[in-house]
């Protein structure tokens, strides 16, 4: 798999807890399929503000999915959002600076929508951060005007950590696509609570010709997935998933 070395060329804040980070393409070509993800690897400097604690190694790894696009060809993006251990994720939000350098490794990955073998309806089910692939999905199928029906879920414990909020808004009507937001930890003019089988089932016209993307927690995608093919009776082939732990 190629690698590359890529440039931080801008740093988007999407709410407290999350940012874009954009790389720098320079012309150089970055195939990949809207939903897969890239290995990052750095080597994180202590500072005074930054603490390298513990038997932490200076080089760090990690996946992230995309959120860009394939049709965009000036920078490559991805969405960072603490995590629950956040290492090397609290650098990337807290400490990361334009300009910086990282190693570059990818795309990996089978998660991804290939729209040669897609149905005409799909629904996008995310929670936090999973988020991300779901966007690179749903802008692929933007960009290129594909005509096919795209609704996306996303669940999120509080308003203001509803990623993408204003770009998911904007989007929705155009190119039938619609989205629904339900909170699980504060009440809100919205849909509160957790991702059920009725809130799925409204938008779902035929369970043999709708494709399923899920991503988030191990717990909500094992619940979602439960749910589609015991309870709504979705083939397994339809159901496709990437598990953030």
């Amino acid at each position: 798999m190629p690698d590359y070395n890529l440039k931080v060329s801008e740093l988007i804040e999407l709410c407290p807890s999350a940012k874009a980070v954009r790389f720098e393409l320079n012309g150089n070509p970055f195939n990949f399929m809207p939903g897969q993800f890239i290995m990052l690897q750095a080597d994180l400097e202590k500072t005074e503000k930054f603490k390298i604690n513990g038997d932490k190694p200076k080089i760090q790894k990690r996946a992230f999915s995309m959120s860009s696009s394939p049709t965009e060809k000036k920078f490559l993006e991805v969405t960072v959002k603490t995590t629950e251990e956040p290492f090397f994720s609290d650098y990337l939000i807290n400490y990361l600076e334009v300009g910086e350098e990282f190693n570059v490794k990818g795309p990996f990955g089978m998660f991804y929508f290939d729209e040669k073998k897609a149905n005409k309806d799909i629904i996008l089910i995310g929670a936090g951060s999973g988020i991300s692939p779901l966007m690179s999905i749903l802008r692929y199928i933007n960009d290129k005007k594909l005509g096919i029906n795209a609704h996306i879920i996303f669940s999120n414990k509080t308003e203001k950590e509803i990623l993408w909020r204003e770009e998911i808004e904007k989007l929705s009507g155009k190119n039938n696509f619609s989205h629904e937001f339900t909170l699980t930890r504060e009440e809100w003019s919205g849909m509160i609570g957790r991702i059920n089988k009725e809130i799925i089932q409204k938008k779902l016209k035929d369970p043999n010709k709708t494709d399923f993307y899920l991503c988030g927690p191990p717990l909500f995608v094992k619940d979602i997935e439960r749910i589609l093919i015991v309870d709504l009776k979705i083939p397994k082939e339809n159901v496709k998933k990437e598990i953030y732990n």
